[in-house]
């Protein structure tokens, strides 16, 4: 009885008087947790409640805009108003309109496709090639030739103009237009062509600009879902942004630092190992918490959502079942990991300054033992 009178003084001694001290203790972060009126929830993390707060929406930075959604098309170059076409012309036939005299081939160079996608050729006339392959482009032209040149051959190809390139102007080693080279050529085909994403984006995020419209995802999810590749138009214009992520990692730990999200998820686990683990001769591993601001939008009375909009959720390290949630529980965006310090460390604090009357500290020490 005497030991346990002697550390609530103690205690209770050095809460008063000005000593000095590292992080706070568990108990002073959750003062107040179990009133009715409390501004914030705890929630200690076990099994069943990592289960429940998986589905409670999730906090932190978040995209403006949304994606426009993946789409696939033909591996075949489309061509489009602005296009430069040039043909190359054999006909066989003695005195050819097509051909000058003594020659079989003609040459016709860079005819642009008008806005109408249609391309102007001598003795044939308008002939309608947008939206066309090349290869159905120019069956379509040898076919209009041969009232004229029955055995006509034509051999087209097509520089790809305004309307059939698409830019990358940012975040990327070489930024700059590159050619719609077929109808299939995507977002992460430009970013490949253009370099990659530059190394020093933390946490990159693709917008695509197109009709007026903004348009953005995050750069691993793109890479890791196909499905939101999408097929560039002409016109269209790519951006890599930085969106940094960051978990604030405080008190007990190696070193109070902040911690960047650069592949997530990333569990509390990783993000204490990140910034130098636990202070071995200070932190209360019954004490780790991670607290998270949600939406007041996201507060919900059953289970898919926080009761309170503040949460501050615990985790006992001593513990197996403690030590798997901690590597389970996907921390957020601006989450704090607060390692608060062990109750003995104030203690001995308090006992080497004061000496309890002038006992030795090994003697306090053992005295409150």
């Amino acid at each position: 009885m005497l030991r346990l009178v002697l550390s609530l003084v103690v205690v209770s001694s050095l809460a008063a008087c000005g000593i000095p001290r590292g992080a706070a203790l568990k108990s002073e972060v959750l003062r107040g947790s179990s009133s009715q009126n409390a501004a914030y929830d705890v929630v200690e993390l076990n099994r069943a409640s990592l289960a429940m707060v998986e589905k409670w929406p999730s906090t932190g930075a978040s995209l403006q805009h949304g994606w426009v959604g993946g789409s696939t098309g033909s591996p075949t170059y489309v061509i489009r108003p602005g296009d430069l076409l040039s043909l190359s012309i054999w006909d066989s036939q003695e005195n050819s309109l097509l051909t000058g005299a003594n020659e079989k081939q003609a040459r016709v160079n860079d005819v642009r496709v008008s806005n109408s996608g249609s391309v102007f050729l001598p003795y044939v006339g308008n002939v309608q090639v947008g939206g066309l392959s090349i290869e159905a482009a120019r069956d379509d032209i040898a076919n209009q030739m041969e009232s004229i040149a029955p055995s006509v051959q034509v051999l087209l190809s097509a520089q790809p103009g305004r309307n059939n390139l698409a830019r990358i102007v940012d975040g990327v080693a070489r930024p700059g237009a590159y050619p719609l080279v077929d109808r299939s050529y995507s977002v992460l085909n430009m970013i490949a062509d253009a370099g990659g994403i530059q190394d020093n984006i933390q946490n990159p995020v693709v917008r695509l600009i197109r009709g007026g419209q903004t348009y953005e995802v995050f750069a691993n999810d793109l890479t890791e879902d196909g499905r939101l590749d999408a097929v560039l138009r002409g016109g269209d214009k790519v951006t890599i942004a930085d969106m940094p992520q960051n978990v604030t990692v405080m008190g007990s730990a190696g070193r109070e630092t902040l911690v960047p999200l650069k592949n997530p998820p990333v569990t509390a686990l990783q993000a204490i190992s990140l910034a130098g683990g636990l202070n071995d001769s200070r932190a209360d591993l019954k004490g780790v918490l991670v607290l998270r601001q949600y939406k007041h939008d996201a507060v919900r009375l059953d289970t898919h959502g926080p009761d309170k909009d503040m949460v501050i959720f615990a985790l006992d390290l001593t513990k197996a079942e403690g030590l798997f949630a901690a590597q389970q529980f996907e921390v957020n965006p601006d989450d704090i990991i607060y390692a608060s310090e062990a109750p003995l460390v104030l203690i001995s604090n308090f006992l080497s300054v004061f000496r309890l009357g002038g006992a030795s500290y090994t003697q306090a020490q053992n005295l409150v033992n």
